[in-house]
């Protein structure tokens, strides 16, 4: 897209944002409130397994579950809201001439706003609650641009894919639920059950998990005050660009025949 583009479909790309943030709330009584129900229920459930029944010596547990499910939650969501937009906007993408990849970055910036209020709770509990230092947090900005990008990817990736084969939406569901547990989402790597002793398992979740990294990295200057390893930046840097730029790419490629696949 150019930037001529970007401007021209403005209009475009900010209401289809908006649907997707009515669309999921409409006729419920609590909104956009939702958006924090639903993690704070499964916060207090799977603190009870892993706090209490597994044992995981983690201070303030629910808070660190709850920073890294805000990751979880805007690459994850935003990956599947992508993945259905545009078979989900077929009568759009048939009909009318305009970049496409409008309808999956709407699409995600929709699911962003719940990412998004996540954070703004997180943010201040993280401030008042840890003990850790403040200044880390001037990277924040920056680990959730990496986060964007590498999410904007991947969710172009399959959104264009989808088009061609139906099955890519179902099978990102199927994995969700097994990725979330590979990911350092309600455990550190220091205190998997286990661990000792097998340190080659912990580079495989650490490293072959290219969301890993980015949750580390976030919880690392949000919750615990301290700045993220070198590695961990550095491979969400290059995950970032590689992923955007397949991403990006794949999409541009397979756009011409999406209209006639619809």
């Amino acid at each position: 897209m150019t930037a001529a583009q970007i401007t021209r479909h403005a209009p475009l790309f900010r209401n289809l944002a908006r649907r997707e943030v009515r669309q999921r709330y409409k006729g419920s009584v609590l909104g956009l409130a939702w958006a924090l129900v639903t993690p704070a229920i499964m916060v207090g459930a799977y603190s009870v397994v892993f706090k209490f029944l597994l044992k995981i010596e983690i201070p303030n547990y629910a808070l660190f579950l709850f920073v890294g499910l805000t990751v979880w939650t805007f690459f994850m969501g935003g990956a599947q809201v992508a993945a259905r937009s545009l078979v989900g906007n077929a009568s759009l993408v048939t009909k009318v001439s305009f970049p496409r990849q409008i309808v999956p970055l709407a699409a995600i910036t929709g699911n962003g706003f719940t990412a998004a209020a996540m954070l703004a709770v997180a943010l201040p509990l993280c401030v008042l609650l840890t003990e850790g230092a403040r200044l880390p947090l001037v990277l924040l900005p920056v680990l959730i641009v990496l986060l964007a990008a590498f999410t904007i990817g991947f969710g172009l990736l399959v959104a264009a894919l989808n088009v061609y084969f139906r099955d890519v939406e179902h099978i990102l569901g199927a994995v969700a639920m097994p990725w979330i547990f590979l990911s350092p989402v309600f455990y550190s790597f220091d205190t998997v059950p286990g661990g000792a002793g097998r340190e080659w398992a912990i580079d495989l979740l650490h490293y072959a998990n290219p969301i890993a990294p980015f949750i580390l990295t976030v919880q690392d200057t949000l919750f615990w005050g301290r700045w993220p390893a070198l590695g961990d930046v550095v491979y969400s840097v290059v995950a970032a660009a590689v992923v955007l730029g397949v991403g990006w790419w794949a999409f541009r490629r397979l756009e011409p025949e999406m209209a006639v696949e619809l």
